[in-house]
């Protein structure tokens, strides 16, 4: 069907044949569009009947033991759930239809246009709404280019970054959002830095670790390459003697997100393509920044077929669909630190 398999004229391919070829295609192609911001989430798989709904709760304890006298007990460690959010699930689908005309007249390079781009529907939409999580992360919310608003709240009822966020069962506030929304140099770093090792709460207003291991930027050529330098650099960046260490050689990963600078609709906004964070990603439930994926549904052709209406007797058109179903929700901005910078 498309270009290179233009051997087989398209008005004597079968609707069996025909749709045979596109679930191969579709199987094929499907995992062209590349999961980033995917893999800053927690992935959560629910399946199908389980309902359209799911919370997630914040568990904490207290960090620290107790002294015990000699022949008493030991003192009771408290358990508290905080913050909860629940997660909605979102069906997205998109079809095609292969007109009379397009097979009749053998036009390949459109069948096979429309056949890579079914493939591509759900998956780019799916890092489109998992990105807008952080280009929308000093908001309350969002209209999506479908015109339904999205909810950007994490669990105390705050956007994701913010100066004051609370916690449960203490009169302690924290924040995760960098000083000034400085552009990313090591200096800049280095703030965030400090707010990673003193900024990090229990809900009972412990301190607490964890590992940010994760810079996360747009794909800025300016802010790319200041990262690069930072983290790739021979010797510190600050020094022209090159015997000198740089410390941050290899002490974080990178994770460059291609639609972070966008408007709701998924077209370029230059006044984000500075923003920067950095994440602690990738270890468990607990030391991870709680911000979750659930999927419903993967990715899934939906085919035409004798007996299910596979042509119309309208138009003689063969309809194809694809379709997922997946939630997005953040428990939390523990986990996640940001600086905002706005440009021209």
């Amino acid at each position: 069907m498309p270009a290179g398999n233009q051997a087989t004229l398209l008005n004597t391919v079968t609707l069996p044949e025909f749709t045979d070829l596109i679930a191969k295609r579709f199987e094929m192609l499907k995992d062209q569009v590349k999961p980033v911001a995917e893999h800053l989430f927690i992935s959560d798989y629910v399946g199908s009947g389980q309902g359209k709904f799911k919370r997630y709760d914040e568990v904490d304890g207290e960090t620290y033991a107790a002294n015990k006298a000699e022949g008493s007990d030991f003192q009771k460690s408290r358990i508290g759930v905080g913050y909860n959010v629940t997660m909605e699930a979102q069906t997205k689908g998109k079809e095609i239809e292969i007109t009379y005309e397009l097979r009749h007249d053998n036009r390949y390079i459109e069948v096979g246009a429309m056949i890579v781009d079914l493939t591509t529907f759900c998956p780019a939409r799916k890092e489109l709404d998992l990105t807008h999580r952080l280009t929308f992360a000093s908001s309350t919310s969002y209209v999506d280019m479908n015109g339904t608003t999205v909810d950007t709240t994490v669990g105390d009822g705050l956007a994701l970054l913010s100066t004051l966020h609370t916690l449960s069962f203490s009169a302690t506030t924290y924040s995760n959002r960098v000083p000034a929304d400085p552009v990313f140099s090591q200096g800049a770093f280095e703030a965030a830095k400090l707010i990673s090792v003193t900024q990090v709460y229990t809900n009972f207003g412990e301190q607490r670790t964890m590992d940010f291991n994760t810079i996360i930027t747009f794909s800025d050529p300016a802010t790319v390459s200041a990262v690069r330098q930072l983290l790739e650099s021979t010797s510190n960046v600050d020094q022209n003697n090159p015997g000198v260490v740089n410390v941050y050689k290899g002490a974080m990963r990178h994770v460059i997100l291609p639609r972070l600078a966008s408007t709701a609709v998924g077209a370029y906004d230059s006044t984000k393509r500075k923003w920067w964070f950095i994440a602690a990603t990738g270890q468990g439930v607990y030391q991870s920044w709680q911000a979750y994926v659930g999927e419903w549904q993967t990715s899934t052709l939906n085919s035409p077929a004798a007996g299910n209406n596979g042509e119309d007797v309208h138009n003689l058109n063969w309809t194809y669909s694809t379709y997922c179903r997946y939630g997005i929700a953040i428990l939390s901005g523990r986990g996640l630190i940001g600086s905002i910078p706005t440009t021209a």
